[in-house]
């Protein structure tokens, strides 16, 4: 498996397990507790996917140095703009959606959320076309 298809899975497991238990958590809770529950929540989830990403791409990187240190070729390129060319229109659609959930009531801090989840969605779409590419040989 290559590097960057190892970086892939890492990162869509860990952005799938880490935002989806935080968006959990706030599904089940439902404003039970105050704001700034939420708040640190989410810069608990922020640091913590940057802190696990990280070290298990050290790791990666470790057991694998040449891979590692290699440079892009054409194919992880082609891959990664694929990729890209897939997750943006999500995004856009995403975002359109939220921003459209104003005429249904949703507040400001709905809103908020509701973009934080676009963004994540479409990162998880990013790293799972990247892995389909990897492994369709693209």
């Amino acid at each position: 498996m290559p590097y960057r298809e190892k970086i892939a899975w890492i990162s869509v497991i860990s952005t799938i397990a880490i935002w989806g238990g935080f968006f959990g958590f706030m599904a089940l809770t439902r404003g039970r507790y105050p704001g700034l529950t939420y708040a640190l929540g989410f810069v608990g989830a922020v640091v913590l996917q940057a802190i696990l990403v990280a070290a298990a791409a050290i790791v990666t990187a470790i057991l694998s140095p040449k891979e590692a240190s290699a440079s892009r070729d054409e194919r992880d390129r082609t891959i990664s703009r694929r990729a890209y060319a897939v997750a943006y229109p999500v995004l856009l659609t995403l975002v359109l959606c939220v921003v459209g959930s104003m005429h249904l009531g949703v507040g400001k801090i709905g809103m908020a959320y509701g973009i934080v989840g676009a963004i994540i969605i479409a990162e998880i779409v990013h790293y799972t076309v990247q892995i389909a590419g990897y492994r369709m040989g693209a």
